[in-house]
């Protein structure tokens, strides 16, 4: 099987080689660590601590450790090949792990819970704050997720999911949301970076496909591609 890789490379690939890694583990493990040890720490915090700052340290503790979760299938666990659901219209379907989606959904209400606390000490009781960079951290993030809730709220934020049927080609993922004719799709390519995963091939090339990112699904980048080509040669 030959796998395209954006920009220019070309390599050969056979199923019984080692699975492409779209994916370094020192980011991996250096995600894994950067979040687990703020969880920690801010754990650690709200035991020890006291005052008004202690629900938002808790709520601190949550959003970090569900982005642990959802990191750990997402960048460190193997993807594994499996079969995928085929609906009765031949449309074989793709979803990300439900884990990842809910882990994720947990870490932007907790940040949210986070910021509305902390805006609260803020009025109340200013010189609480004790860490006031940590705190303006907190509401940065949480002001610049303001317009995604918004799309959540009106089903505009999708579960990553790709559906690959006789006729069409669709993919939602994010903000994402596109449909391809299926003759008009004529494989995959390996998109290295920004983010890693796979993109989908349009038909002379003059168009750019969406990528499908690896980290967003629980199989390997290899079965992406083989599931594209399947109905294109």
């Amino acid at each position: 099987m030959k796998v395209r890789r954006r920009p220019s490379a070309v390599i050969s690939h056979r199923q019984d080689d080692e699975p492409l890694r779209l994916i370094p583990r020192w980011y991996a493990v250096g995600v894994l660590l950067f979040f687990s040890t703020l969880c920690l720490g801010a754990v650690a915090l709200g035991l020890l601590a006291s005052g008004p700052m202690v629900p938002f340290v808790w709520a601190l503790a949550v959003a970090t450790g569900a982005v642990v979760v959802a990191a750990v299938p997402a960048l460190v666990l193997p993807k594994r090949r499996r079969e995928l659901p085929v609906r009765p219209d031949g449309t074989r379907v793709l979803e990300g792990p439900v884990v990842v989606v809910v882990a994720v959904l947990v870490a932007w209400a907790a940040l949210m819970v986070g910021a509305v606390l902390l805006g609260y000490v803020a009025v109340t009781d200013l010189d609480a704050i004790e860490a006031p960079g940590a705190a303006l951290v907190t509401v940065v993030g949480a002001v610049g997720l303001l317009p995604d809730v918004g799309r959540l709220l009106t089903g505009r934020l999708h579960r990553w999911r790709l559906e690959i049927g006789p006729e069409t080609v669709r993919y939602r993922g994010y903000r994402t949301d596109v449909t391809y004719r299926r003759r008009d799709v004529t494989g995959g390519i390996v998109h290295l970076r920004h983010p890693a995963g796979v993109e989908i091939d349009l038909r002379g090339g003059a168009v750019k496909g969406a990528v499908v990112p690896v980290a967003a699904f629980d199989v390997p980048a290899e079965q992406v591609l083989e599931e594209l080509r399947r109905h294109s040669d």
